[in-house]
């Protein structure tokens, strides 16, 4: 899969809450969602939807007086009508989460770990299947020892593994690079070897939740992870985690990386979106 076309400016943006370091102190902002032109899809798919960091809550203003929703259980159901207005069956869109979904109720601190299972089911809901990665703060209701979750299709979790979902192969690894003592952390030797055996496997997708750094544009991330990327066959890798101004970089190798932290990207066919 290949990006052929990245709009940068979004077609849309959707209000919600994000989280202030003391009480009271959240503040409305608004989560841009972008296209993009792509080929490598299978004929089952007209798109995908993409997204990490989604760590908000719904306003209060679409609460109706309840406790505010994570955000990511909120929007599918208005990104499935953004797509359908475009002329895409959401049931012919697959939705890739890169981890990171929870937000503390009380919207007083960032940074906090929580259940996320309700955000993917409610993907799943919209679209075709729900294929993704954990992030360092999410954790999920039914897991196993690893704090996997115990998923079943069209629910698709990845850590090390390449799975293919309507024809198409799609690669994930799980956490970040940190302190190995806490939830979905591993060395940066280790990381590197899961994104090896990953890629190795020429998925066209790769999903994951830390990443390869962009020199060239001064963005954070992992210069091994590059480095053994440009070593590989040429792929399509989607990354959160760390937020970049720039998203969408192609290195000199060709190479593409996606950042989604923070904003919704639809990947669509050039021909069929009007």
């Amino acid at each position: 899969m290949r990006i052929r076309n990245f709009e940068k400016e979004p077609v849309a943006t959707i209000p919600f809450l994000n989280a202030g370091r003391r009480p009271r102190d959240y503040r409305t902002e608004l989560l841009p969602i972008h296209f993009a032109d792509v080929d490598g899809l299978p004929e089952t798919l007209d798109g995908m939807v993409v997204c990490a960091d989604l760590q908000g809550r719904e306003t209060f203003a679409s609460s109706g007086g309840r406790m505010p929703r994570l955000l990511g259980e909120v929007i599918p159901g208005q990104l499935a009508e953004l797509c359908e207005n475009h002329g895409h069956h959401p049931k012919r869109i697959g939705a890739v989460l890169a981890g990171d979904f929870y937000t503390v109720p009380a919207l007083d601190r960032r940074g906090g770990s929580g259940d996320v299972t309700e955000v993917w089911r409610c993907f799943a809901d919209e679209f075709a299947f729900v294929v993704g990665v954990a992030g360092n703060h999410d954790e999920f209701a039914d897991s196993d020892r690893s704090g996997a979750p115990r998923f079943a299709s069209p629910l698709h979790f990845l850590d090390g593994q390449v799975i293919r979902v309507h024809g198409m192969s799609i690669g994930g690894v799980s956490g970040i690079i940190g302190n190995v003592r806490r939830p979905w952390r591993r060395t940066e030797e280790d990381y590197s070897e899961a994104f090896v055996e990953v890629a190795a496997q020429q998925p066209q997708l790769i999903v994951m939740h830390d990443g390869p750094d962009d020199p060239v544009g001064r963005q954070r991330g992992h210069a091994p992870i590059r480095q053994w990327m440009e070593q590989m066959p040429k792929t399509l890798i989607v990354r959160g985690h760390c937020h970049w101004t720039r998203p969408f970089v192609e290195y000199a190798s060709g190479h593409q990386v996606l950042n989604v932290d923070s904003r919704v990207v639809v990947l669509s066919r050039a021909e069929r979106r009007p």
